[in-house]
């Protein structure tokens, strides 16, 4: 079964491509992400890719998009839309913005990651979405694998051109939109239950995914006192806006600034979030998958700390993340330290390009210890 865009939803395109033109305001945001707009985009997924992935083998996503590509240079229509469309530029996308963006992901990636490790917890939370891991068992082979591969896609994205049309971050996000579309299909041909759990990786999951990657992952950093600049912080959203329109999130849903993706984050927690005993139990495989192992290192009862540090108080309760004297002490050495790194970032010269450098050097000798060889990559290429 494929999912079939709603009829209200596919007369809004025009009139919201036209909103599109201009800055949505909170009023605008209120009949977007209003609960029963939200539950409508929980029908859709990602027609384009999801039309192409039909005519491809399952396989690793490296060599599926190497497939998709070649049956779209032997004139597969719904392969060439795909390759086509993803080669496109948004007229919106401001090259100088993403490599501020990107830089400054970069410079902060250590902390980043941790914040991210607070994002996913969150996104666990959303029983409905999680309910996909649960069904492909991906969270419980190889955690701290899987973890990594996200590693891997934050790195290549972070490179210099790492977004453009054949960069290695560009291909790296179709890589993961093509797997998506044929999780879908797998869990759709093994039973999958739309009705208690609406459709498999649908829109509403994919623009929450964005919302990890993004302003959790940043709520996080600035919980552990690595707090960027506004200017900054609009840099990296505008990143990721281009980054949710390269994984198929559909224009609606993509945020135009942190402001409304402040936002819809509300808007979909309070639709979605209810954690459960699947929430706790991915949660609980990534605090013991990735306790001890690089580029960190850190035990489980520090990551725990952290965890608690980043995620509000409803979360630590459902994720039994009790107050711990020695891992709060922790907390508060390492928010001074940010605090500490994050002064020099923008007041030393040079400080932000050490930085933006020993991350770099950091992030792909971990990758490459973890992830071993291309030819045993899920994801091929490491920037």
């Amino acid at each position: 079964m494929r999912c079939a865009p709603l009829h209200a939803v596919t007369q809004g395109r025009i009139r919201t491509r036209l909103w599109c033109l201009v800055s949505r305001s909170p009023d605008d945001w209120k009949q977007r992400y209003a609960p029963a707009q939200l539950q409508r985009w929980r029908s859709v997924c990602d027609p384009l890719a999801d039309d192409a992935a039909v005519y491809v083998k399952r396989a690793r996503p490296s060599r599926m998009l190497d497939e998709l590509e070649t049956l779209a240079r032997g004139g597969n229509d719904a392969c060439a839309r795909f390759v086509a469309r993803t080669a496109q530029v948004p007229t919106w996308v401001e090259w100088p913005l993403v490599e501020r963006g990107r830089r400054v992901a970069l410079a902060f990636s250590a902390v980043r990651g941790l914040g991210l490790l607070a994002a996913l917890m969150e996104g666990y939370a959303l029983s409905k979405a999680a309910r996909v891991l649960v069904a492909t068992g991906r969270l419980n082979q190889d955690v701290s694998r899987r973890l990594h591969e996200t590693g891997q896609m934050n790195h290549n994205m972070n490179v210099r051109d790492g977004l453009r049309p054949g960069g290695v971050g560009h291909r790296h996000i179709l890589e993961v939109r093509l797997l998506h579309a044929m999780v879908r299909r797998h869990v759709r041909e093994r039973g999958w239950d739309a009705v208690h759990f609406d459709e498999p990786i649908n829109q509403e999951d994919m623009a929450f995914t964005v919302i990890e990657f993004d302003h959790l992952a940043v709520r996080g950093m600035a919980r552990l006192g690595a707090r960027v600049s506004v200017e900054d912080r609009r840099a990296m959203h505008h990143l990721w806006r281009y980054a949710a329109w390269l994984h198929g999130v559909d224009d609606e849903l993509i945020t135009q600034s942190p402001e409304e993706q402040t936002f819809q984050y509300e808007a979909i927690r309070k639709h979605q979030l209810v954690p459960n005993e699947d929430s706790r139990s991915l949660a609980a495989a990534v605090l013991t998958g990735i306790a001890g192992q690089p580029p960190f290192r850190l035990s489980e009862r520090a990551l725990r700390g952290l965890t608690r540090a980043m995620l509000d108080e409803d979360l630590r309760v459902a994720y039994g993340l009790h107050a711990d004297p020695v891992a709060d002490a922790a907390v508060v050495a390492l928010r001074r330290w940010n605090r500490a790194a994050t002064f020099a970032h923008y007041h030393m010269p040079g400080a932000a390009r050490l930085a933006e450098q020993f991350h770099y050097a950091l992030g792909r000798r971990a990758l490459e210890r973890q992830l071993g060889e291309a030819t045993k990559r899920a994801f091929r290429n490491i920037a």
